[in-house]
């Protein structure tokens, strides 16, 4: 088969469709979250991409909206997977995943969903203007490990694929280098499908089946990726037909080594294709034997490399600055010189943004290690050979639950440690929620810290379905709910709404969200019990955070814990790293109200993790800890009182769900 590139002709068609709507300066968005249109950027398969302020932060913020094409909202199948695969992006954060910030609807009917600013270029405007194979291969390497470490991200927090992976979705930004857009749901592509034949010649055989996508399909999709950046073409493939690897013949830019990984990687079969995006990457660019410690994805850096680092980016700082000055001139001279700085500006990225990647790599290793007895379970599952039940033990250890979490599946109620959304009755969708698996753990503490109405501890077992919302609610879900119901929306303190926990709001404000939230979903929404509030924080840890025995730095928000918001607000849902289960901001940010009457101390307690009930509570439980709190209180154990009806700047809450009992649970 002949080699081409891709035509120039039908991108520039792409890009001249417009809404002639879309003006300007335009305000926009429901009435407690205004955006106002700055510039287009871009057309869109969905719509279009403008750059915009948001109005409603403190101080106004640059953001990117794709707003959707008005023929298709119409489609409600399409409307609600669009909202769902928004909900999911937002829980990935990673310095090269275009962060989304959410989904909103305008008074016109408009929707759109709002990310991160970006400067608008995509590496197929790079592709369809030929600049991409001018890049230097340390440039070509820059730009695809990015990518690849964001896919492995994805696929290790969300335990799915992209699921469409192509050169339209990577950004390109002067600062932050490659921000890939959005992992989409199985429902979103069944609803979409793929409207796009330039992004659908990247996409794996299996893609006609979004029930057989898988994370593979992702490494499909970056092979050709690879391919078209380091030969400067595709092989030529009728429209409806995928490549066969095996016809082919090396291009004459892929050099011998690397053309059997491009094999692999391309594989009809799924199964058959290399496992690890960053991984594939770098042996593209390095041979087996001397991998490249600068893009190996589990490698941790010395006293010496990070002060290497810190010297590298000092020295390069003065250079990324009159890169900045190069883009200003860039829009005056035009599109090469502008390209030529954007290029540079992935390269330098690269070094830049490294050192934020391993936060990451951290929390990925401890789901690693969390997950590791659960493995073990599932090879047990696969030989028929049941697993015994092991005894409580004194380290709080949760035993595995019935599925094992290498099982999980994104929008799956049904297996522990899966994520998933309610539809409103509405239109809109309820928190992302989490199944906790079934387990037992010892509750309370004893130790110096500890106080009095923490002992004693005693043994609880989770044994019925339950989930619990990843994040705390957040005035986004508390306004939809305020408006619906004619309720005052509580104060958010001049810190701003949206994405930040909900404050200002009592135990009986909670409660009747979680009534009005049970009725919109039809599920039977409630409160947390205090025990399996704790069992969640703990996530089958044993010391007093989740993190280990000391308060550290940037694990939680409180008023001594080391990140930018101690003791003066609430983090926006999400900032810092999740729990072993995937659950956020349980220690610190804002106290939360649990559904418990408040006792003394444990004695009497159930072991079986339902709530202490009483008619005419004075008291009900609060825990976590706040922004305002010393560490000591932001502890797993840690439980406090407060009188139903108070609220305070730090108080606010999560929702938990009842899930129903399956024939293989019973």
């Amino acid at each position: 088969m002949a080699w081409h590139a891709a035509q120039n002709g039908e991108t520039e068609a792409h890009l001249d469709r417009s809404n002639p709507l879309l003006t300007q300066g335009l305000t926009l968005g429901p009435d407690h979250h205004r955006f106002q249109l700055s510039a287009r950027l871009d057309a869109h398969p969905l719509g279009e991409l403008w750059q915009a302020r948001d109005l409603s932060t403190r101080p106004e913020t640059s953001v990117t909206l794709l707003l959707i094409e008005p023929a298709l909202l119409g489609n409600s199948a399409f409307v609600n997977a669009f909202k769902k695969q928004i909900l999911l992006s937002k829980a990935l954060k990673h310095p090269h995943v275009l962060a989304s910030y959410g989904y909103f609807l305008d008074k016109s009917g408009q929707l759109f969903s709002a990310h991160e600013a970006v400067d608008g270029l995509t590496l197929a405007q790079l592709f369809a203007r030929g600049q991409a194979r001018k890049l230097a291969q340390a440039k070509q390497r820059a730009l695809l490990g990015q990518l690849a470490q964001a896919l492995d991200a994805g696929h290790q927090i969300l335990r799915q694929p992209h699921g469409a992976l192509s050169p339209d979705k990577v950004f390109i930004n002067r600062q932050g280098g490659v921000k890939l857009f959005g992992f989409a749901s199985q429902e979103a592509l069944q609803a979409v499908g793929n409207p796009d034949d330039r992004s659908r010649r990247f996409q794996a055989p299996e893609t006609d089946i979004p029930s057989r996508l898988s994370i593979p399909s992702d490494q499909y999709s970056l092979a050709l990726i690879s391919l078209q950046l380091l030969s400067g073409n595709l092989p030529a493939q009728a429209p409806g037909e995928f490549l066969d690897i095996e016809s082919q013949t090396r291009p004459g830019k892929i050099t011998p080594a690397q053309w059997p990984l491009f094999q692999q990687a391309l594989a009809t079969e799924p199964g058959e294709r290399p496992k690890g995006a960053t991984r594939w990457v770098q042996q593209l660019f390095n041979p087996p034997e001397q991998p490249s410690a600068a893009l190996r994805p589990d490698s941790t850096n010395t006293p010496q490399q990070s002060a290497e680092s810190t010297t590298t980016s000092s020295r390069f700082e003065n250079l990324r600055r009159r890169l900045r000055g190069c883009f200003t001139l860039s829009r005056l001279a035009g599109g090469a010189l502008f390209a030529g700085g954007l290029v540079l500006g992935i390269w330098f990225g690269l070094w830049l943004s490294q050192p934020a990647v391993n936060p990451l790599q951290q929390q990925l290793q401890r789901l690693a290690e969390q997950n590791a007895e659960l493995s073990t379970a599932l090879e047990a599952l696969k030989n028929q050979s049941p697993v015994s039940p092991q005894p409580a033990s004194s380290d709080s250890t949760v035993q595995p639950a019935d599925k094992p979490a290498a099982d999980r599946v994104r929008g799956d109620r049904t297996t522990p440690g899966g994520f998933f959304f309610d539809a409103l009755e509405q239109g809109d969708y309820g928190p992302e929620m989490v199944h906790l698996p079934r387990g037992r753990f010892l509750m309370g503490s004893e130790s110096r810290q500890s106080d009095d109405n923490e002992k004693p501890v005693h043994e609880v077992t989770i044994s019925h379905g339950v989930a619990l919302a990843r994040h705390e609610v957040t005035f986004e879900d508390y306004d939809r709910f305020a408006a619906a119901t004619g309720r005052t929306l509580p104060d958010d303190n001049g810190w701003g709404r949206g994405r930040q926990p909900v404050v200002n709001v009592s135990w009986s404000d909670a409660s009747a969200y979680a009534q009005w939230l049970a009725g919109e979903t039809g599920q039977p929404y409630r409160l947390p019990s205090e025990a399996e509030w704790e069992y969640a924080a703990r996530a089958g840890t044993q010391g007093p955070y989740w993190w280990g025995d000391e308060l550290g730095r940037s694990f939680a928000v409180c008023d001594e814990c080391g990140s930018e918001w101690d003791g003066k607000q609430p983090a926006p849902v999400g900032s810092l790293d999740a729990n072993p289960w995937g659950l956020f901001d349980l220690n610190g940010n804002v106290d939360e109200w649990v559904q418990d009457c408040y006792a003394d101390n444990h004695e009497d307690a159930s072991n079986n993790g339902s709530a202490r009930q009483q008619s005419g509570c004075e008291y009900r439980v609060m825990r976590g800890g706040s922004w305002f709190d010393i560490g000591r209180l932001v502890r797993s154990s840690s439980r406090y009182r407060n009188p139903p009806a108070g609220s305070r700047s730090s108080w606010g809450f999560r929702v938990a769900l009842d899930l129903p009992e399956l024939p293989s649970q019973q």
